[in-house]
This record gives C-alpha cells, structure tokens and sequence, in this order.
C-alpha cells in the first residue's frame, strides 16, 4: 500500500511538471530585457539677446564722460535725466552696478567689466542659488523642445534690474460653474424684451 501511494506521488509529480513545461514553450517571451533605444541628442540652449535699452538714456556717453575726475561718487538721489527712475534694490544705486570709468559697461563686486548684454554674470554674483535654478531651465522663461534646442532669457527680462520685485496683482474672481453661467444666460433679458411693438406706427 505504502509502495502505491509513492508510486502515484511520483507519477504526480512528473505530470505537473510536464505540463508546466508545454505551457512555458507555448507562452510568448515576456521578457524586458529589451534592446536600448537610441537617444536624441539634447539640443544647444541658446541664451537670448537682452531687451534693448531706451535710446534715450543709451549711449551713456552722450551725457556722461568717459573718466571725469571731477565725477560725484557720493550715494544720493538722482537728479535731472534720471529722476522718474525709482530704486527698490537692497542699498545699491546707480554706480553699484553701473562702471564710473567705462560708461555703458556694467562691472562686479571685483572691479571687472561686464558688457549690459552680459547682466547675468551680475545679476548672479548676488543671487548665487538661483544661477543653477536658471540655468536648468527652473528659474526664468525657457521655451524649446524636451531633448531639443531651447531658447533662454537673461534676467533682465523678466526683472527690471532697477526695481527687481514683481509689483503684486489684483486677484481676479473665482471662475463660475457652467450651472451658474446657464442659469444667468436664462434669466438675463432678451435683446427684443422692454421694446414696444411698434409695427402699426405711421
């Protein structure tokens, strides 16, 4: 009896496995080892010209000499031509930014001159964590492809560098639900309503 009862496991045994065997032949290849596709290769980030300036301040030499000795260096308000400008930048003023000798150039904390279209390398000497934020595309106005040539804007455009902070915006009204908008339409008076008939008159 006990030699049966093995004899029918093993016969068991050797079935299931037989069957589970036909069954992964017959089976499709589920496998993902799938073969690499190739990449498209990640486009040039074109940095975009500055905004021009008002021709009316630029070139600054028109007005202002080149090395004046005699130039006021002192931190006051400005007078004359630039009055209407309002300043709202920490503590800096005109010549934080703007080089004393060498006029329509910008120059760093060092001393060494920027070009305006170059603003950036000055804008980020101060605002050092938002300089990989922007060059990631996080910070700032990018436009372009995924994996593509994109387009980028120097700080300048979105900021006005005299008075960086974005002025705060009235909020509109919440958006209305379509049952709300049906139920104005049927109720707001027709064009033809509140006008007499008047047909009959000569």
């Amino acid at each position: 009896m006990q030699r049966t009862t093995w004899v029918v496991l093993v016969l068991a045994v050797v079935l299931v496995a037989g069957l589970v065997s036909v069954r992964l032949e017959h089976q499709p290849d589920s496998s993902r080892d799938y073969p690499p596709r190739p990449q498209v290769p990640d486009g040039e980030s074109v940095l975009l010209d500055a905004p021009e300036i008002d021709d009316e301040y630029m070139p600054c030499v028109d007005c202002h000499s080149k090395g004046d000795p005699e130039m006021d260096l002192t931190v006051r308000e400005l007078e004359d031509d630039h009055e209407e400008m309002e300043f709202s930048h920490g503590n800096l003023w005109c010549l934080s930014c703007h080089d004393p000798n060498t006029r329509g150039s910008l120059h760093l904390a060092d001393g060494q001159l920027v070009a305006m279209e170059d603003s950036w390398q000055l804008c980020t000497q101060c605002h050092a964590k938002k300089l990989p934020d922007w060059r990631a595309g996080v910070h700032g106005k990018r436009t372009g492809y995924w994996r593509g040539p994109k387009e980028y804007r120097t700080c300048v455009v979105c900021h006005d560098p005299h008075d960086p902070p974005f002025k705060p915006i009235a909020p509109k009204p919440v958006p209305k639900r379509p049952t709300e908008i049906t139920q104005e339409a049927l109720s707001a008076p027709k064009a033809s309503e509140g006008h007499a008939d008047r047909s009959n008159e000569q």
